[in-house]
């Protein structure tokens, strides 16, 4: 009996352990998802929110300043987006703040990034909705990158194709193989430096027989 006594204690010993253990556990998820605490709420609006989902990170100036509530369709064109802010951030955030969904590392999650504007602006209450700015689809960016991708294939194709004609074309090398090339261009030159010296010295007779 006595043995059993033990093992019972033993045993409510190790479920109480449990319990707080698990109880610990939600209160520290809970305050990194700013469950506990004091925090106040502010609002964005997109036309499209890229994946975000409830829960995921609010940075400031790339600082942690809270989590996304929830997030609500209010037509076919605007999302709004409810954020969790921890009440520090009364004194910082304004206003005129400017809110876009970014990605936390190069495929990570994502994330809703405030940045201050440049301007002054009253300080953001309970309930503000910010101004948002549209970013860069990832879909866009690569969709981009393959145009360019096929623009650049296209100037290589006709670069190549120029450099064969040239490669092909024997005319071409025979002249610029001929040696006696040289010596007619500087011929050609030293002509027009001449036909140049002549049309001058008309010019100035012209004008000496005009002033007579």
């Amino acid at each position: 009996m006595t043995k059993q006594g033990i093992n019972n204690v033993k045993l409510g010993a190790f479920v109480l352990g449990g319990l707080l253990f698990l109880v610990l556990l939600l209160y520290m998820i809970g305050k990194n998802r700013n469950l506990f605490g004091a925090t106040y709420e502010l609002k964005a609006r997109f036309e499209n929110v890229q994946g975000l989902v409830a829960g995921n990170n609010v940075r400031f100036s790339g600082i942690e300043a809270g989590t996304v509530k929830r997030i609500n369709i209010l037509n076919d064109t605007v999302i709004e987006v409810t954020m969790i802010i921890k009440k520090k951030m009364l004194s910082i955030i304004r206003k005129n703040a400017i809110v876009s969904i970014g990605t936390d590392g190069l495929v990570g999650n994502k994330v809703v990034n405030i940045v201050p504007a440049r301007q002054l602006a009253a300080l953001a209450e309970e309930g503000d909705v910010l101004v948002s700015k549209k970013s860069l689809d990832t879909d866009e960016m690569l969709e981009t990158l393959s145009k360019t991708n096929n623009d650049i294939a296209v100037i290589a194709s006709s670069l190549k194709t120029t450099v064969q004609r040239i490669n092909n074309s024997s005319a071409l090398w025979e002249l610029l193989n001929d040696n006696s090339l040289p010596q007619d261009i500087k011929i050609s030159v030293a002509n027009i430096r001449s036909a140049t010296g002549k049309a001058g010295n008309m010019v100035n007779n012209l004008n000496a027989i005009s002033w007579m």
